[in-house]
């Protein structure tokens, strides 16, 4: 059995809009399963599964993702129950709806039954956006939740959201609190969490937003999708959808991402620091995966020295990632990443192993041959500054059948 651990250095193209034959286009890099990365121009996109670029058609249920998430960074989120995120202006509320305004959307209402909750105003810094994204994702109180711009928080229910107050009945009282001193809004979880989709895609826009669409079609400027919750947004006619279109990852490929998978040992070593736990779809501190610009919804965050294994399943071919420090260190931070497998679970063997990565670095392509192993183990080590800032990120870090 031969084993051959590859890295390749990744200098990352951003998306632009381009014109081909008179047609717009989205130019960016695509991932596709047993293929080294491209970049390719974006014509049509005719149904999930149906993508045509300039150079001919590409075949979605192989595509791993498209181009690079934005992140948010301004104005409010909505956050919907099948884990969409909008960015909005002029949020508002009329009886059971949720009324709100995007430049690149036709109508922007939705049924407060699919809403997950309300960030009021996001934070300059996206880390503390995604923290508390999460804390309104994660939220299963029975009463509805205001979290104000202090910290503190009050329970009851939710009567309305108008631009200058918020209508929250508490017991017998009913308040109106000023707009300005509430953060977020947490509604209730009134049914069972909903299950993970096995069919969709990804939708990334220029400013932040990701939605996930069960229906999705792009062509002649214009963009139109619907959503799992069965809510149906067509872009402006007044605005060319292809400048807004930034980043697509299909949902239901063969891809088995580990942050999907259940870890059979993890163990962290701290040096100068404590240890610390990894994290799943999110950097070691629980903000985005983002290295040198380069943005992740999937992968792993770890911290010098730690090392996490995987059970290997029989389909399994190849293990492939990219690595690098999170952008939070602000250039901070050095390691060594290494993948190593075994055939019998007892002998290890090491199957990669990357240069010293720092703080600020692109990311590397790690792409290793796994057929016939039983297990795999993901190891980072810190290099020439003991373990100090150390945010290693594993980007889309998966299993792929061929």
């Amino acid at each position: 059995m031969q084993f051959v651990a590859r890295t390749i250095s990744f200098a990352w193209v951003a998306l632009a809009v381009s014109f081909a034959c008179g047609q717009s286009t989205v130019r960016g890099v695509v991932t596709s399963i047993g293929q080294p990365d491209k970049n390719v121009a974006l014509l049509q996109i005719e149904s999930l599964d149906q993508w045509t670029t300039v150079e001919g058609p590409l075949d979605a249920k192989n595509v791993v993702r498209f181009g690079n998430p934005k992140l948010i960074r301004d104005d409010s989120v909505i956050l919907l129950e099948d884990g969409s995120q909008i960015v909005s202006k002029e949020l508002r509320s009329e009886g059971t709806t949720l009324h709100a305004f995007n430049p690149i959307w036709d109508d922007m209402t939705f049924p407060l039954r699919s809403v997950r909750g309300l960030l009021l105003r996001a934070y300059l810094d996206s880390d503390k956006t995604q923290h508390s994204l999460d804390r309104i994702a994660q939220y299963d109180g029975n009463r509805d939740r205001l979290v104000l711009i202090n910290g503190d928080y009050i329970d009851g229910t939710f009567r309305r959201l108008t631009p200058l107050q918020i209508e929250f009945q508490l017991g017998e009282n009913a308040l109106k609190l000023d707009r300005n001193r509430v953060s977020e809004i947490l509604f209730a979880q009134t049914v069972g969490r909903r299950s993970k989709p096995d069919r969709g895609v990804w939708l990334g826009l220029s400013d932040g937003s990701m939605l996930l669409s069960e229906e999705l079609h792009l062509d002649d400027d214009h963009l139109k999708l619907r959503m799992a919750s069965g809510q149906r947004l067509t872009s402006s006619s007044l605005e060319n959808a292809y400048d807004y279109v930034t980043y697509l990852r299909p949902v239901g490929t063969s891809v088995r991402y580990l942050s999907d998978l259940k870890a059979i040992g993890f163990k962290s070593l701290g040096f100068l620091s404590t240890n610390w736990d990894y994290r799943k779809d999110r950097n070691v501190l629980g903000g985005t995966l983002k290295s040198d610009g380069f943005v992740s919804q999937k992968g792993l965050g770890l911290h010098a020295t730690s090392r996490l294994a995987y059970r290997v399943e029989e389909s399994d071919k190849r293990f492939r990632a990219k690595v690098g420090i999170d952008d939070d260190t602000d250039g901070g931070g050095s390691v060594i990443f290494k993948v190593f497998a075994t055939e019998d679970g007892k002998a290890w063997k090491n199957l990669y192993e990357s240069p010293i990565v720092r703080g600020g670095q692109a990311p590397l392509d790690v792409d290793v041959y796994v057929d016939g192993m039983k297990g795999i183990a993901l190891v980072v080590e810190f290099a020439d500054g003991a373990d100090v800032l150390d945010h290693a990120n594993w980007f889309d870090a998966r299993f792929e059948s061929e």
